[in-house]
């Protein structure tokens, strides 16, 4: 890999609106070079929280990560995308996905056609941003953007398309075989262009006690694994009684009981949880793969704001190294 990484922090918006605000000012000044907001219709929403972050930062980059077409149609993205720019003019990026089936489930959306979604969405977003999409299907928007999409990917099929229509992919896998499969397979996109941005997207949870560090990951592993195919989790020794247990807890809130269900492995595999040193040692091994973009996302740890001091020393240390400076 040549040239520094680009790193980002990825904030949830479930707490009030001027603490996330507060933690994105943060970032931006503990030198993070971009930031996303995640969505998900149970926190707050996430252009919202954008439009405030974007007001309150000057040169982070900053979208969302990951909205999907199931949720928003595609044309309302591109809109709200093209509005954001009025406010952070050339730092705007998006990350389309497919969603969890949990959290669609809820609010009685089919994840139907995942891969084919996706790539609609991308291309009809790209469309109406750089005038494309035709006389009956424009933005009344004056100046028009070249705004990088990306395609957030787990199984083959979505990375595949990542490679094919997007100009960057955030992969959702935080175990170090997955990430280096995924590399291997999007190895002939990189070969082909060098402005395409390999993201691995982390979830992460940090602190000096391990134990609290896996108790704040447990929740955020849950979601990824419980959208996980049946073989991989197979592989994994998680059971069917255990996965649809896990699901439970989600869909009620329940916690406490997910922690109590929560032993084995499975956690390790879907999260990055531990001491800052181990991360550090994590990450090293990720940008070794050929990543040119780390994101650290949510929890961060049990106390955010420590998280992304510590984080963020661990960043300058590493750009040190990779970046020459």
């Amino acid at each position: 890999m040549s040239g520094k990484p680009f790193f980002s922090v990825e904030l949830v918006p479930r707490d009030p609106l001027w603490k996330t605000s507060l933690m994105s000012v943060i970032s931006e000044r503990f030198g993070f070079d971009g930031l996303w907001v995640s969505d998900h219709f149970f926190n707050r929403n996430v252009f919202l929280t954008l439009s405030e972050i974007a007001r309150r930062t000057e040169k982070i980059f900053l979208g969302p990560a990951v909205v999907n077409p199931y949720l928003h149609h595609p044309v309302t993205i591109a809109q709200m995308v093209a509005t954001l720019h009025e406010i952070a003019f050339d730092r705007v990026r998006l990350a389309v996905g497919a969603g969890d089936n949990i959290s669609l489930g809820r609010v009685g959306l089919k994840r139907d056609k995942p891969v084919e979604r996706v790539a609609e969405c991308v291309k009809t977003v790209r469309d109406l941003l750089s005038g494309n999409a035709g006389p009956e299907l424009r933005l009344d928007i004056p100046a028009l953007f070249r705004t990088p999409i990306f395609v957030g990917a787990q199984g083959r099929r979505m990375l595949e398309l990542a490679g094919e229509v997007a100009d960057g992919v955030l992969v959702n896998w935080s175990n170090l075989d997955r990430l280096r499969e995924s590399s291997k397979l999007l190895a002939h996109r990189l070969s082909r262009s060098e402005s395409f941005t390999l993201g691995a997207h982390l979830i992460v949870s940090i602190h000096e006690d391990s134990a609290k560090a896996r108790k704040t990951a447990v929740p955020f592993a849950a979601y990824l694994m419980s959208g996980s195919s049946e073989g991989l989790l197979d592989s994994l020794g998680v059971s069917p009684e255990l996965r649809g247990e896990v699901a439970k807890c989600l869909a009620s809130f329940d916690w406490e009981r997910l922690y109590n269900i929560s032993r084995g492995d499975w956690v390790d595999y879907f999260s990055v949880w531990g001491t800052p040193e181990k991360l550090e040692e994590h990450v090293t091994s990720v940008l070794a793969l050929g990543y040119n973009e780390i994101v650290f996302g949510g929890p961060l740890g049990p106390r955010p704001y420590t998280a992304i001091r510590t984080i963020s020393r661990i960043i300058r240390r590493l750009g040190r190294e990779y970046g020459g400076g």
